[in-house]
């Protein structure tokens, strides 16, 4: 087997893989930002009809505003972090 018949063989193998990774990271993004909305939705739905102080309310407004904010700059895994932390605040 010459050098370059090898260096076709390496290729053949890297390209699919390179591309099924950048699929994968793609696809796995694209959950990520789905699901903020439908964390700040029930955030919204509980809050409705929560029994809690002005001062938690507020609080879980504001992380939730926040996790929105950073949702739409694009950066999920911490819009994420925040709306779990005001989810944590309400009541089960």
């Amino acid at each position: 087997m010459d050098a370059n018949h090898k260096e076709e063989c390496i290729l053949m193998f890297r390209i699919p893989a390179i591309a099924s990774a950048t699929f994968i990271l793609m696809a796995s993004s694209a959950a990520m930002a789905g699901q903020c909305p439908s964390m700040a939705a029930a955030i919204d739905a509980a809050l409705a009809n929560a029994e809690i102080s002005e001062e938690v309310r507020v609080q879980v407004i504001e992380l939730r505003d926040k996790g929105m904010a950073e949702h739409e700059a694009g950066n999920h895994a911490e819009s994420e972090a925040t709306l779990a932390e005001a989810q944590a605040l309400l009541p089960n």
